[in-house]
């Protein structure tokens, strides 16, 4: 029986990515647990789980999914829908990270009872408008009907969840499907520093374009700095275009060369730098 139970959590997993904790309440007993995960691991996934999501979900295993965005760009997300997602990922998991982590929601009326408070938090449920997205994003990531059709696709795979454009929210996979951990020292990290709004924990609107954030990504991401010839196999860029966004990111002093000839490579340039 508990055989079966695994099997039949693990193909629901598999097959829409999410489930509510209500309807696998088996996952609440050790031995169907680790069977689950025993099982997903030979599939090269792991059960994802937070204290943050009602939801369970699966994700790819660490040693297959060794950078921020693997997971959803195997979903057939490119540059443009990974931008969003990590844009999406701050305005709304993000701030209810923050809101759980220091019990104190943004724009509300504070509970002077721990336990109204506690209440307070859990019910928070941040979201964000299209028109707020458009106005920031909306040019950068293609106009507005581009954007439109982002979020649907991102909606279909279940990172967003909406029924109206003025209360866009996050959807099970918005923080299961992604490393938190992974996706904070991103966001910190030098690539998408200086686009990080401070003020409200949301992140500014950047001038960067699809390619570059896709250049940079590969760049954070490489454990030595890559040639232009490695960069073009992981970021599927043409050389041509290639060099005009190095180029640009050199001139923006996002990015430094190191060594010469033959050995020329690129690097995310240091704060210090």
């Amino acid at each position: 029986m508990t055989m079966n139970e695994a099997a039949r959590i693990c193909a629901r997993l598999i097959a829409s990515g999410a489930i509510p904790r209500s309807e696998a309440p088996e996952l609440d007993h050790p031995a169907i647990r680790e069977d689950v995960e025993t099982r997903l691991h030979q599939c090269g996934f792991v059960l994802a789980s937070s204290p943050y999501s009602d939801h369970y979900g699966v994700r790819l295993a660490n040693d297959i999914d060794a950078g921020v965005m693997d997971g959803p760009s195997n979903l057939g997300l490119g540059a443009n829908a990974c931008a969003l997602l990590t844009v999406l990922w701050a305005k709304l998991v993000l701030q209810k990270r923050t809101a759980a982590e220091t019990q104190h929601t943004p724009d509300a009326q504070q509970e002077l009872l721990a336990g109204d408070r506690r209440e307070q938090v859990r019910e928070f449920e941040p979201s964000v408008r299209f028109e707020t997205l458009d106005r920031e994003f909306g040019r950068k990531l293609g106009g507005r009907t581009r954007l439109l059709s982002l979020l649907g696709q991102l909606r279909r795979l279940k990172f967003v969840t909406y029924r109206r454009l003025d209360a866009i929210r996050a959807g099970p996979l918005l923080e299961l499907a992604i490393d938190g951990e992974k996706m904070i020292g991103f966001i910190r990290s030098r690539v998408l520093s200086q686009y990080l709004g401070t003020v409200e924990g949301t992140l500014s609107a950047p001038h960067i374009e699809g390619t570059h954030l896709r250049v940079l990504k590969s760049l954070s991401e490489a454990s030595q700095p890559p040639t232009i010839s490695e960069l073009e196999g992981r970021t599927g860029i043409a050389r041509r275009d290639l060099k005009k966004v190095l180029r640009e990111l050199r001139e923006e002093q996002e990015v430094e060369v190191v060594g010469s000839g033959a050995k020329t490579a690129y690097r995310i340039r240091s704060r210090e730098a």
